[in-house]
């Protein structure tokens, strides 16, 4: 099991536990202008999804979503990890940095405490070389924490960081 602590932070495995606080930030975001998170209104059904996610992700990859969790009150603030992705661009697959960080908790460092904990196993404990991101044209907040990480644009919307 995954535990990554930080000085405010720690990214855990996500538990059943978490699954309201997490549906309640994706359906926040899915309300918002970008569609970034495809989650539907049915609960139960989330629910099942994201049961069904947690244990077979960490289980089959040994990484996945992660719950962010304050150190000071245990909240859960967001959903961070890394996902396999196989699709048109990379049939064989690739390995993304996915986040989210609930809106009342943006623009206080959060986002990049977590990222940059999750690049540090990334690239060390999981010897990967590189990492990306697909980020929303127009979503300049993501692009910026994206930069600040060390990702460059490859083409459209997907970035790539490499290890050092």
């Amino acid at each position: 099991m995954i535990a990554i602590h930080t000085d405010r932070l720690t990214i855990r495995e996500s538990s059943g536990r978490d699954f309201s606080r997490i549906y309640a930030m994706l359906l926040s975001e899915a309300a918002g202008a970008s569609m970034v998170y495809d989650v539907t209104r049915d609960e139960d059904e989330e629910l099942e999804k994201f049961l069904a996610y947690i244990h077979t992700v960490y289980s089959v990859f040994g990484f996945g979503l992660w719950s962010v969790v304050l150190n000071d009150g245990g909240e859960v603030i967001g959903w961070c990890g890394l996902q396999p992705i196989g699709d048109e661009a990379s049939p064989l697959g690739r390995i993304e940095l996915g986040y989210l960080i609930d809106r009342d908790y943006r623009g206080k460092g959060f986002g990049y405490e977590a990222c940059r904990a999750i690049l540090d196993l990334a690239f060390g404990k999981l010897e990967l070389e590189e990492v990306f991101a697909r980020i929303a044209e127009g979503n300049v907040p993501s692009v910026r924490l994206a930069r600040s990480l060390g990702f460059v644009r490859l083409r459209g919307d997907l970035w790539v960081a490499e290890s050092r």
